[in-house]
């Protein structure tokens, strides 16, 4: 199993903007929610949940549940 190398870098607030843009519309763009969601280690899913529901109020794992 690979070993996911998250980015140091990166910013809840940005991936949450990018995710409410995601699902957007009449369709989602799930290559960005995966691209986004799947680079991200446990910790960094938590701050962009709290970030996402702070900028669209809505629970992202709600969004994301099939």
């Amino acid at each position: 199993m690979a070993t996911l190398l998250a980015p140091e870098d990166f910013s809840p607030s940005e991936d949450a903007m990018a995710l409410n843009k995601a699902f957007e519309g009449w369709g989602t763009d799930e290559k960005a929610i995966r691209w986004i969601l799947g680079h991200r280690n446990a910790d960094q899913r938590k701050q962009i949940r709290l970030a996402y529901q702070e900028i669209s109020l809505e629970d992202l794992n709600k969004k994301t549940q099939i």
